[in-house]
């Protein structure tokens, strides 16, 4: 149901017809994710990206078709509490676009990790906070520390239950092959939809 809807909204410029409110008043329905969304964000591009949570699985859109697919690992929604602080692990629903692409990128190691493994906190430009690798080879950058990037834990994002693949803090985790293979198929301002 999901596809007729994006079918009904992913169309060229030129041919959007008057029956698309309807269509994204569908999306929104069945995305969960609010009408207004789509109004501000419209889905009118050749080639997106769709996430749908619950089968924690990519879909690469070219149009209306599936022209590649990749299994993701993605938020736990469990909680960490530490310091008097709390942290949500979530990802987050919603439509996004493809900021930044990087190619072996590194990882501020964030306060909530140093105080879940009961360590110091070291200052925010410390050398130590920036870790190679736990990115995997390849990331894309859709907010500010929210990302599609690989990862050094390729076994997790294999498990054929997509249930066992929450396991992010909130990032959408691919293989470092699969995520290098999503770079070189899509562009920065590339629209995502997670939902």
């Amino acid at each position: 149901m999901l596809l007729a809807s994006l079918a009904a909204i992913v169309v060229a410029p030129s041919t959007i017809s008057a029956a698309q409110p309807a269509a994204y008043a569908a999306l929104a329905f069945e995305t969960g994710l609010g009408e207004e969304r789509f109004t501000r964000a419209p889905l009118d591009a050749e080639r997106y990206i769709v996430i749908p949570l619950v089968e924690n699985r990519l879909y690469l859109m070219e149009g209306t078709r599936v022209i590649w697919s990749a299994p993701v690992a993605t938020g736990g929604g469990f909680t960490l509490e530490a310091a008097g602080r709390s942290w949500q692990f979530d990802t987050p629903r919603g439509v996004f676009r493809i900021q930044r692409e990087e190619i072996d990128p590194v990882w501020v190691k964030p306060e909530w990790a140093y105080l879940r493994e009961g360590l110091p906190v070291p200052p925010l430009h410390a050398p130590e906070r920036r870790q190679r690798g736990m990115l995997g080879n390849t990331a894309l950058f859709i907010g500010y520390e929210l990302a599609l990037h690989g990862t050094d834990r390729p076994d997790l994002v294999l498990n054929p239950d997509p249930e066992e693949r929450r396991v992010s803090h909130g990032c959408i985790r691919l293989t470092d092959e699969d995520a290098r293979i999503l770079y070189h198929m899509v562009d920065p301002g590339t629209l995502v939809l997670i939902y």
